[in-house]
């Protein structure tokens, strides 16, 4: 048997996954990012260090070690994409086989990172002095989720609602620490990360569509899925198209492993002082 950790995207929740996890053959987890899920949620700290984003890798990482035994697949959305790249570089073995859906492998340049992270303090300034209501406004007008125009009321709802159950002050904190401008660039890794991993993204992103392409080039055994006429937040979209995805690969990564015995691995672990 497998099971499958999902992890959810900015201003989500493990409910982001609700249209998603009926449609799964295998047992799943969700866990929730820090600073998300509920309105007294705290920004989590690992042994005490300062909240980053491998502190919040690694504290996932323990997380589905302790709730989540045997073999394991992870899939993860956007924010949750780049952590679930974050755990196939820095934990290797925990998981035979991964999909990261509409994500970003980081930034190399550092003049980029820094622009990146004054946009995302700006976006945390407004969730701080404006609100959660203001913030979802602002978030759902970005041309990355235009797409969903066309879904159905009741959906749109169902992710309003998600946004503000989240606690003002822990989303902010959130936003500046798992920004993209603040996680390491994780390319220079790629070429090390073992398992099968399917690069997933709307055919309408082409953003992330280009992504998924170019860190195809650089995972060894790597397979790009473009879900058809599907923007950027797929789980959302396209839930069972999502899921038929998921069902196969884990398929796949299950039969395969029961072959070679084998889990995703790093050759080069300096990245994390062993």
């Amino acid at each position: 048997m497998i099971r499958v950790v999902l992890i959810h995207g900015f201003s989500g929740s493990p409910d982001s996954w609700s249209r998603v996890r009926p449609l799964l053959a295998v047992p799943s987890h969700a866990p929730a990012v820090g600073g998300h899920a509920c309105r007294s949620a705290l920004v989590p700290a690992v042994a005490g260090d300062p909240w980053t984003f491998e502190g919040e890798v690694d504290r996932l990482a323990s997380e589905v070690r302790a709730v989540a035994p045997g073999t394991r697949y992870v899939a993860g959305y956007s924010l949750g994409g780049r952590l679930a790249l974050g755990l196939l570089v820095r934990h290797p073995g925990l998981f035979a086989g991964a999909a990261l859906i509409g994500a970003n492998p980081g930034i190399g340049d550092e003049r980029k990172r820094a622009e990146r992270r004054d946009v995302d303090e700006a976006w945390a300034r407004l969730i701080e002095e404006r609100g959660l209501a203001a913030f979802d406004r602002e978030w759902s007008k970005l041309a990355l989720f235009a797409s969903q125009s066309r879904l159905e009321p009741e959906r749109l709802e169902e992710q309003r609602r998600i946004r503000l159950g989240h606690g003002r002050a822990a989303l902010a904190s959130a936003m500046k620490t798992l920004s993209l401008g603040a996680m390491p660039d994780y390319r220079p890794f790629l070429p090390s990360v073992s398992c099968p991993v399917e690069l997933v993204a709307g055919s309408l992103d082409t953003k992330f569509s280009s992504l998924a392409r170019q860190m195809a080039g650089l995972l060894p055994a790597a397979t790009v899925r473009l879900v058809d006429g599907i923007g950027h937040n797929v789980p959302l979209e396209a839930p069972a198209r999502l899921a038929g995805l998921l069902n196969a690969a884990a398929g796949r990564t299950l039969r395969g492993r029961s072959g070679d015995g084998s889990r995703c691995s790093v050759a080069d672990r300096r990245r994390r002082g062993g």
